[in-house]
């Protein structure tokens, strides 16, 4: 027969602790409901384009300064939309 009241303590101390989390839990405010939820304000849904073909579109990438004009014009919606969620990277 084993003597040690450890295992026996641990398990009540397990159960209190559950017990009190539980009411913690019970007690916790209720999330904000998703209207308030900013992230999703400027949300786009999916919009099926047409194919393209891929060097006519590189050409036009090419033909208005690259990838880094539309990584500028991201950069100024961003800085102008007033949003404090929007993302600022100074290098």
């Amino acid at each position: 027969m084993n003597t040690n009241p450890t295992p026996r303590r641990l398990a009540h101390v397990a159960c209190a602790l559950a017990l009190v989390a539980g009411l913690a839990h019970a007690e916790a405010p209720m999330p904000a409901p998703v209207e308030a939820v900013a992230p999703f304000d400027r949300f786009q849904p999916w919009r099926d384009t047409p194919v393209a073909d891929w060097r006519e579109t590189n050409e036009r990438v090419h033909a208005v300064g690259g990838w880094r004009t539309y990584l500028r014009e991201a950069q100024q919606d961003d800085a102008g939309s007033g949003d404090p969620h929007a993302h600022h990277h100074h290098h």
